[in-house]
């Protein structure tokens, strides 16, 4: 992974994509996509060659997906031809004992699966896991590893760092150091409870290394720092990030690389993403519960600037207000060209040294990450 330009923490690098031989430029986001909808990113030009994660865990769920799409020609059945990451499934085995499933029919998967990056087997802990149920967890993680390495290219494989507290996080990098001479992307994996909004983690305590206290935010911060730490010259990837503005700040703590379904789980619920906003309506409706706010007279000019694919097909704001709100597929479009152009925006900030304004411009005071993004970016130094 080549480093072009790097402003502390954050780096624009680029990696070619052995199956693709496509340049892919970090920092980026993934686009989770469910194998149980219809495949909307491949009705669009401009879409089709965009990052996307697809899970094994659709195959775990429904078996006939093993030979319907993890075959050769994945891409040709979904109809999209960009850089795409298999995730091993592990979060979607969590709670389904009865669920089928064994390395040896990963490896036949992944051998055949011409993907670009292949996340190894892993088994995330519940938030509220006792430090015994979580230690056999990280065994059984890093087991799967050990076989894992065997049958697929240290180039495309990604191991992932679990742990619930700091000591943990350092012994899942130091082992997983130990089993892979070389390691080329690594994921985090169990971030989601501390990243929700209200948190899924009750009671959560944290000291950080210096002896203040800290929280959710700060623990991601540090997290994130220690396997930077572990693995200079690999690929970071967070799993499980929400909104645009959530990418943007795991990113600005020191990950290069985030996956997000909230483009379509957004759209489900009837609401769209604009720049440095959080999920909006489009419009009033009657009987609506208020759980979002509608889009505000002074963002108009945000969904004016808009060039996604379903916003061109109107001129007028009434037009794609209206557009927006009476259709699931449009919002989806929309969402998904929203959260991939933010993090290309943030990278070009990056390249022209100007990204502290950048994040000033996108991450609310109120956000969850802000405090410990801006902590970062002023003891880095970095320039505006």
């Amino acid at each position: 992974m080549a480093a072009i330009r790097e402003s502390w923490p954050a780096r624009v690098t680029e990696r070619r994509c052995e199956s693709t031989d496509q340049v892919l430029r970090t920092p980026v986001l993934w686009l989770c996509h469910n194998l149980r909808n219809q495949v909307l990113l491949a009705q669009h030009d401009g879409l089709k060659r965009a990052p996307v994660l697809v899970s094994l865990g659709d195959a775990f769920l429904r078996p006939s997906y093993k030979d319907r799409f993890f075959t050769e020609r994945l891409r040709e059945t979904l109809g999209l031809y960009g850089p795409i990451m298999v995730d091993s499934g592990g979060f979607a085995l969590m709670g389904r004992p009865k669920l089928q499933w064994s390395l040896k029919e990963i490896e036949r998967i992944y051998s055949q699966t011409p993907a670009d990056i292949l996340v190894s087997l892993d088994h995330p802990p519940f938030p509220n896991d006792d430090q015994a149920t979580r230690k056999r967890l990280r065994k059984r993680t890093l087991l799967n590893l050990t076989r894992m390495r065997d049958f697929v290219p240290s180039s495309r494989l990604m191991p992932v760092v679990h742990g619930h507290t700091i000591r943990e996080v350092e012994r899942s990098c130091a082992a997983i150091a130990r089993v892979c001479s070389e390691v080329g992307q690594i994921g985090i994996g169990g971030l989601v409870p501390l990243i929700s909004s209200g948190g899924l983690v009750h009671k959560f305590r944290y000291i950080r290394k210096d002896g203040r206290k800290g929280d959710r935010s700060t623990w991601i911060s540090d997290a994130l720092g220690i396997v930077r730490e572990a693995f200079p010259g690999a690929l970071v990837h967070v799993f499980g990030i929400g909104s645009a503005t959530t990418a943007i700040g795991a990113l600005a703590l020191g990950a290069d690389s985030v996956d997000s379904f909230s483009w379509r789980r957004v759209a489900n619920y009837g609401a769209i993403f604009l720049p440095g906003c959080s999920e909006r309506f489009p419009t009033y409706r009657e009987g609506r519960v208020r759980s979002r706010p509608v889009v505000r007279e002074e963002e108009h000019p945000l969904l004016l600037k808009c060039t996604c694919p379903s916003c061109r097909e109107r001129s007028t704001l009434k037009g794609r207000l209206g557009l927006l709100a009476n259709c699931y597929r449009n919002r989806a479009i929309h969402n998904a060209w929203t959260v991939l152009n933010e993090v290309s925006m943030f990278r070009m900030a990056i390249e022209q040294n100007r990204a502290r304004d950048f994040l000033t411009s996108r991450l609310s005071p109120v956000h969850r990450l802000y405090k410990p993004v801006m902590a970062l970016w002023a003891d880095s130094g970095s320039a505006t």
